[in-house]
């Protein structure tokens, strides 16, 4: 592999690491972190920032994935998964998800297939307030439906759709856009299903609006809005929650016909139902149930590995648990799990220190009991110290990782005089810590913030968007990375980022950061533009940012979004949007972890837009040197060395080649002859090359 030309062969080529122009003075500015670091190469950010995202991936699993319902219960009181373009939706109690997807530019109209109807009213629990809905629905338009968040609203409504009209859709607002019903196009004697419950602010103005010209005297819509809801505009329904036995009788006998439960195991699921609130978790335990039985697997077993059996093992635990230090390990396990020893064991006593000086009665020095082996400790979690290699310590892992996050919700529910303290230590412990302990701590946040958004935001998400430090901003970032996990939120975090996008510095810089994760992929055309809009009007200040969150939207499904928005930042964003686009680019050419998720540029069609983007990296100079340089090793060894077995790499290649001019004439001829005499580059394509140069 060779190296770009050095500065001494063509002067005009290289440039400093870093040469962003200097903006203008603002009202604040967002500071580096105080860790040292020195300017990194393209290729080694790339490979840094590769190795985060599988970190960060993995911590979300470990907090998340155990507690995230199976495909298709979560989604009505059933199971309803469809195809939206290129993504998956679901459609939730509260909400609906649009998971890793090419939404359209507001929203998204998808009708019930017959078989989805046909599990619908196969499971269906009518209630009261379906038949009240259904009563309005012969002479309203619109109705609206609130009450309290995954309580069935949306499956009440879709079955009193489809009991007035042959057929129901639902309408899927995508990112934080407002719907728009003058864009909508109703069918007559169909039902229409749109979820306002995240956006309240703007129920009157979407049904006045559906009311004056988006609904037809055919047609029916019905809104999902909050609970306690009012309105001037349209009549509105109190929903009633269907009673967990009889959801989970439905869905037992669909999944399992004919299977009758011995009496104890029925006591004991009539227990496991009284602690659930949602329709789509007693959907989930039918489930489960069912398969159970099916593998021979005793009923008992099964729930002993559900979240209310630990919950409730976990709570006993922290009753049981003397000393302090004890609870306290564990609440450092719950966040730091994984994480080397020195670490968990540090993070427990100084979180143990902290409270007793909180709870101290006296003003006497009472030093925390230390003497307790970490085998003790261990036993408290069924947790084990695992070797990290030679000379690398040992790491402190659950055996049931699951464990973590029901240990956060007991000690964050059931805890609530050390809560203060424990959003001090999780501060103290971002701010302290490794970029591996603000990946936990970051993703621990975004798990209390499912529990209590409110909370999370005033204490930690406000601390932090007012902080001038790069280190700040990422805990913030993965914390409403981890809150999107939970599908009831995403829209939420959506419509936080929004806001945070025209705030101040710091709140754009995390906005940017955030995006860089699933709450991105879900919406990344909202995305993409926030970041034209940075880029277009604050200078360099945000560039290189909004380059690194790119090239984490660049995915299979995402590649053709991606391209064109950044061929229209190089036709139409100036000086400003053909630097960001090159920045972008380069990064999206860099080698990185391969994974079928993220597919090479080589690998793409023949995307007009990969020719523009191309000549632009590889020509976009400031002061006479180039924005990036590194585009022209790019583009010798991650994209010409597929020159001969790639037609699409030919296509575009001989288009490159083909349109060069003046400066950028002489450095194409220059890299040719470097690449040549250095072996990099056949005789034959060096020719071919060289002639479409001189033939441009």
């Amino acid at each position: 592999m060779s190296d770009s030309p050095s500065e001494e062969a063509n002067p005009e080529v290289s440039q400093s690491n870093d040469m962003r122009p200097q903006d203008a003075p603002s009202e604040e500015a967002v500071k580096p972190s105080e860790e040292p670091e020195r300017n990194k190469s393209v290729r080694e950010e790339m490979t840094a920032s590769s190795q985060e995202w599988l970190e960060r991936r993995q911590s979300l699993d470990d907090l998340f994935a155990d507690e995230r319902p199976s495909a298709g219960t979560r989604d009505l009181i059933g199971r309803v998964t469809n195809r939206v373009k290129d993504g998956s939706v679901f459609l939730a109690q509260r909400d609906i998800h649009i998971e890793h997807g090419r939404p359209q530019p507001t929203e998204t109209i998808h009708a019930l297939s017959d078989g989805e109807i046909e599990d619908l009213r196969r499971t269906l629990v009518p209630t009261q307030s379906q038949v009240e809905t259904r009563k309005l629905l012969n002479g309203e338009r619109v109705v609206l439906l609130g009450g309290a968040a995954e309580t069935g609203k949306a499956t009440t409504a879709l079955a009193a759709l489809l009991d007035w009209g042959g057929g129901a859709s639902w309408i899927i607002p995508h990112g934080a856009s407002t719907p728009n019903p003058r864009d909508w196009k109703m069918e007559a004697g169909q039902g229409y299903l749109l979820d306002l419950v995240d956006t309240p602010d703007c129920v009157d103005k979407v049904t006045t609006t559906l009311k004056r010209v988006g609904v037809n005297a055919d047609s029916r819509v019905i809104v999902l809005v909050p609970e306690h809801t009012r309105s001037f505009v349209a009549p509105v329904i109190d929903h009633d929650p269907p009673p967990n036995g009889r959801v989970f009788a439905k869905h037992l006998s669909a999944h399992a016909s004919g299977v009758r439960l011995a009496p104890g195991d029925q006591q004991l699921l009539d227990e496991e139902l009284r602690a659930y609130s949602a329709p789509w978790q007693v959907v989930e335990l039918a489930r489960q149930v069912a398969a159970t039985m099916q593998s021979g697997t005793p009923i008992d077993v099964m729930l002993d590995r559900r979240f209310h059996r630990m919950r409730a093992k976990v709570s006993n635990d922290l009753d049981q648990r003397r000393p302090i230090l004890g609870r306290c390990f564990m609440t450092s396990i719950a966040v730091l799990h994984g994480l080397p020893e020195a670490e968990v064991s540090g993070a427990a006593l100084t979180l143990a220190e902290r409270l007793d000086e909180k709870w101290r009665r006296d003003k006497s020095p009472r030093p925390v009991q230390l003497w307790e082996g970490l085998p003790l400790w261990l036993s408290y979690v069924d947790a084990e110290a695992t070797p990290a290699g030679p000379g690398g310590g040992r790491t402190i892992k659950l055996r049931r990782p699951k464990l973590a996050a029901v240990m956060l919700r007991v000690i964050w529910e059931d805890q609530p005089t050390i809560r203060a303290s424990l959003i001090d230590w999780l501060l103290w412990l971002g701010d302290e810590g490794s970029w591996h302990t603000r990946i936990k701590v970051g993703h621990a946040v975004g798990k209390l913030a499912t529990f209590d958004f409110d909370t999370v935001d005033e204490r930690f998400l406000q601390v932090w968007s007012r902080s001038h430090r790069a280190r700040d901003h990422q805990l913030a970032a993965l914390a409403l990375e981890g809150a999107a996990e939970d599908p009831s939120l995403t829209r939420r975090v959506h419509l936080h980022l929004h806001s945070m996008i025209g705030g101040r510095d710091a709140e754009k810089a995390i906005a940017i950061r955030a995006y860089a994760s699933s709450v991105g992929l879900s919406a990344p055309d909202q995305a993409l533009a926030a970041f034209r809009k940075l880029v277009l009007t604050r200078g360099g200040k945000f560039h290189r940012d909004v380059a690194q969150s790119i090239a984490y939207l660049h995915r299979a499904d995402t590649a053709h979004a991606v391209l064109n928005h950044l061929a229209n930042w190089v036709s139409d964003g100036g000086p400003a949007g053909r630097r960001s686009a090159a920045l972008a680019f380069v990064r999206l050419a860099a080698p990185a972890i391969p994974t079928p998720e993220r597919p090479e540029l080589s690998r793409l069609d023949a995307h007009p837009s990969l020719v523009t983007l191309w000549r632009n990296a590889l020509s976009h100079e400031e002061g006479g040197r180039l924005v990036v340089p590194e585009a022209w090793d790019f583009l010798l060894s991650e994209w010409l060395r597929h020159y001969d077995e790639r037609p699409s790499v030919r296509e575009i290649t001989d288009k490159i080649f083909s349109l060069t001019d003046g400066r950028n004439t002489r450095r194409a001829l220059l890299y040719l002859r470097l690449w040549r005499h250095q072996g990099e580059i056949s005789a034959e394509l060096y020719q071919h090359l060289r002639q479409l140069v001189h033939g441009s």
